[in-house]
């Protein structure tokens, strides 16, 4: 996974020089998170999700996004008499490379893959206080996104993703497996506004602008 991010970077770099209009800005948002493979069921553990992003217009219809990211995920559950508790807490540094498809307009559905680094882990296995996690979690995740985004005004978005992981992000106890099923999995869902602080669309308009304004000048249309 560690050679996996600068390639990654690689490819969008080189999308963003090929594209010539870029743009980029902030997003804030909160997650509602489970962890498939304990013993709860259901969005349960909510928190915080915000960072920067940039992006480049590919072609009419295709963005590149690269977002930096810090994310609370995790897992919560309490039986109904209130005799057991459990809540795990997983801070994460995450870095989601994605492609936008443009469609009715204001819409947009997006399709990529994110590395994590999990900047901190803990539990509470009997609603007392916080532990660290034990047994302990991977230190990064490799996760698969899928969202949708609409354009509420010029330079808001509201966007809506599914974020699940690839790979496990702890084993089962007793190190179990179960065909497909590794040991344990983020399961998380994240609503947030973006704010684009430079439009990639603008940057080209303006661009192409200024290129036709030189052109007439110097009598070449």
């Amino acid at each position: 996974m560690k050679n996996l991010i600068p390639v990654l970077l690689f490819i969008l770099t080189t999308h963003v020089v090929s594209a010539q209009t870029f743009g980029g800005g902030v997003f804030v948002g909160l997650s509602a998170s489970q962890l498939d493979g304990d013993r709860s069921s259901g969005y349960h553990k909510a928190g915080l999700a915000f960072g920067i992003y940039t992006n480049a217009r590919l072609n009419k219809y295709v963005d590149a996004q690269m977002e930096l990211k810090y994310i609370q995920k995790g897992s919560k559950w309490e039986s109904e008499d209130q005799t057991v508790f459990y809540q795990s807490k997983l801070n994460y540094v995450e870095l989601p490379i994605f492609l936008k498809y443009h469609f009715l307009g204001r819409f947009s559905a997006n399709i990529g893959i994110a590395a994590g680094y999990l900047q901190k882990a803990t539990e509470n296995k009997d609603g007392i206080g916080d532990e660290p996690a034990d047994p302990p979690f991977n230190p990064f995740e490799l996760s698969g996104l899928a969202g949708v985004e609409y354009q509420i005004i010029e330079n808001l978005f509201f966007n809506v993703r599914f974020n699940y992981s690839i790979l496990a992000v702890r084993d089962h106890p007793g190190d179990q497996s179960f065909f497909l099923n590794r040991g344990q999995y983020n399961n998380v869902l994240t609503f947030a506004v973006y704010y684009q602080l430079a439009n990639a669309n603008k940057n080209g308009k303006k661009k192409a602008c200024d290129c036709n304004n030189r052109s007439k000048r110097f009598g070449l249309r």
